[in-house]
């Protein structure tokens, strides 16, 4: 949806998505928000030019399926880790966000019954792992493992 945009165009797009991914328990309306927040806020951080990292996959131990979003950009200093999900946070000068989208978009993975986090390095990079529960729960899942 994204990537024809001019702040793309600079941006090198890498994706690695896991195949056969089970069915998440989400609203895929309110889903592809958190990840287009998450997509737009990394590719602002590289302030045009870098590599986006997409990546999907099944943790079967944890009958969770697991998107993470890997960024070149600027990093997020150690001090504002703890905040960074905190409504109205934000490091972007005035008249460059709300600081409302990460607050946002972690409310919609907790109501999805999901995690988020991030790992950064200042200089480096982030990355934004989002996990949610499968549609199908342990049972299923070990069912549909033992038929194959």
């Amino acid at each position: 949806l994204v990537e024809r945009q001019a702040m793309f165009h600079n941006i090198e797009i890498r994706s690695d998505l896991a195949p056969e991914l089970p069915p998440a328990t989400a609203d895929p309306a309110q889903v592809q928000q958190v990840f287009m927040n998450l997509i737009i806020n990394a590719v602002e951080a590289m302030a045009g030019a870098g590599r986006l990292s997409l990546t999907t996959r099944f943790i079967s131990e944890e009958h969770t399926v697991e998107a993470a979003i890997t960024d070149t950009g600027h990093g997020i200093a150690p001090e504002d880790l703890d905040r960074i999900f905190d409504p109205f946070f934000t490091t972007k000068g005035i008249g460059h966000g709300t600081g409302l989208g990460l607050s946002i978009s972690y409310g919609i993975v907790k109501e999805h019954r999901g995690t988020i986090t991030v790992e950064s390095e200042v200089g480096r990079g982030s990355t934004f792992t989002v996990r949610f529960p499968t549609a199908a729960g342990p049972a299923k899942i070990a069912a549909a493992e033992e038929a194959a």
